[in-house]
């Protein structure tokens, strides 16, 4: 591949790692400080809740989507940067721990919540809404730290 070709690639693949980590990031952070509260103050708690639950699956398979391509672009930018491996190792493997947490979401703590807010149990609720938070924090932490590395560092665009 002639140089001019490889950094052509390198642009896109970084291009695409930042867009789609930023409109994560984006996305969370709408959702979480503008969205969800604006419903639980317009809404009634029980109106609101049922909305906030029915978008939550969609809200984290668009996470584990717009996370896992990040990923996979920062994976071939480690393999085919010649600078600039490790950021991109390091930004691949925060972009790991959020598909993982947001998996665990959307798998584990989001049924659980649905199941308790259908009981009324509101202690098993609080337990896992606050592990959600908590993922949620990681996740976005992780996201804005992506972010920070891809689009605030020198692009070390010299390919192998």
């Amino acid at each position: 591949m002639k140089r001019a070709d490889a950094e052509v690639v390198v642009g896109v693949l970084r291009a695409l790692a930042l867009a789609g980590m930023a409109s994560w990031v984006g996305i969370m952070a709408f959702f979480s400080f503008v969205a969800a509260p604006r419903l639980f103050r317009t809404l009634a708690r029980q109106e609101a809740g049922e909305v906030v639950a029915a978008l939550l699956p969609a809200y984290y398979q668009w996470g584990v989507a717009l996370s896992g391509v990040s990923v996979g672009a920062l994976v071939v930018l480690a393999a085919v940067a010649s600078r600039g491996r490790l950021r991109h190792l390091v930004g691949a493997s925060l972009g790991a721990v959020m598909v993982v947490c947001l998996a665990w979401a959307l798998g584990v703590a989001l049924p659980e919540a649905n199941r308790a807010r259908r009981a009324g149990d509101d202690v098993l609720f609080a337990t896992t809404h606050r592990q959600a938070v908590r993922l949620n924090v990681i996740v976005l932490l992780c996201g804005a730290a992506v972010v920070v590395l891809e689009a605030f560092t020198p692009a070390g665009r010299r390919p192998k």
